[in-house]
């Protein structure tokens, strides 16, 4: 059972006691009233020190700075750090016209990228490798114009970004995804090459929130790892973001095992409600608790439960009654697919 550490009142109280019962006049004097009270401050303090103690010594209540120790020992490459965005841009001139490494293109907004290697313009137009100024999710877009800060002789001014646009900037890790992967690795302490220390392994590489595994997806010996990055854009991995995760996958695996990184499908997962009472941030409301179960429940393999739907609004606070018309029944993914928000369609 758990140990209630005694409060600052009662502490005192115990003290004063104690001084009572073997000095029965001590009290009447004003030092001993006095030392009373700072002898049990002291204690006090020292019971709140072997509770923090006692917190440092489980990654699951820590605080941060013990957390960040815990995972520098458990976990292989610690905590995952903030990475910036990357892409390619289309730029046209002058064939010849060289583009340096380090110009700089901005968008309308004030975002910045730099060029990561100096390109020559063939035939009048040329691919520039870009990388975002500033780290994290910021600089993620899809698609645009950039603008160069300073001119290149003979390369226009504008560059228009490719069709993968430019993604792949993450946030440093959460304390709380942080803790939860340093509690995984405790409960999976083999990497042997199961389906755990797959995941796992996946969500070490910068931007990969959610991941499931597909054992012998093509035959004995091998697996498929499914990955979604949720802090992207667009949470499907873009092809170059799967290369990155397989090699990084490759570098962890077994030598007899085969594994596939694999980019899931988006199945959108549409609703059709009738809410009671009808409002705008009610709307809002359910939206998004439909939304975090869709997450929760929607990943491959994973069966979307009609039940669980209508628990998601039925619970949202202000709901009194609500119809449900789609969908009819729970949706089971399949392997490959991942759900996505689809439409939300009120009635």
């Amino acid at each position: 059972m758990p140990y209630d550490i005694p409060t600052l009142p009662a502490l005192t109280q115990r003290t004063e006691a104690d001084f009572e019962r073997n000095a029965p006049d001590a009290l009447r004097r004003a030092d001993a009233k006095v030392a009373a009270r700072a002898l049990s401050g002291t204690a006090f303090e020292l019971y709140g020190y072997q509770g923090y103690i006692a917190r440092q010594s489980n990654p699951a209540t820590c605080d941060e700075e013990m957390l960040l120790r815990w995972a520098d020992w458990r976990l292989e490459d610690g905590r995952t750090p903030a990475v910036a965005a990357r892409g390619l841009a289309t730029v046209t001139g002058s064939s010849g016209a060289l583009v340096d490494a380090d110009q700089l293109y901005q968008l309308p907004d004030g975002r910045r990228y730099r060029v990561t290697a100096a390109v020559t313009l063939m035939d009048g137009v040329a691919s520039l490798a870009l990388e975002a100024e500033d780290v994290g999710a910021l600089g993620n877009v899809a698609a645009g114009t950039l603008t160069g800060v300073t001119p290149v002789l003979g390369v226009n001014s504008s560059a228009v970004i490719g069709a993968d646009g430019l993604v792949g900037g993450a946030e440093l890790e959460s304390v709380e995804a942080l803790r939860v992967r340093v509690q995984a690795a405790f409960k999976n302490p083999s990497k042997v090459g199961n389906g755990d220390d797959y995941i796992e392994w996946a969500k070490e590489v910068p931007g990969v929130t959610r991941a499931w595994a597909l054992p012998r997806w093509m035959g004995p010996g091998t697996f498929g790892l499914v990955f979604v990055r949720d802090g992207d854009l667009d949470l499907i991995p873009t092809p170059a973001q799967v290369a990155e995760v397989q090699a990084y996958l490759d570098k962890k695996r077994p030598v007899t095992a085969e594994v596939y990184a694999i980019a899931p499908v988006a199945r959108p997962i549409n609703f059709s409600i009738r809410l009671v009472p009808d409002s705008t941030a009610l709307r809002a409301a359910v939206t998004q608790a439909l939304r975090g179960l869709t997450v929760d429940e929607g990943g491959s393999n994973q069966t979307l439960k009609i039940t669980h739907v209508r628990a998601a609004i039925s619970n949202t606070p202000g709901e009194t009654d609500h119809v449900l018309s789609v969908p009819a029944g729970d949706v089971v993914m399949a392997a490959n697919e991942v759900a996505v928000p689809g439409v939300m369609t009120w009635l």
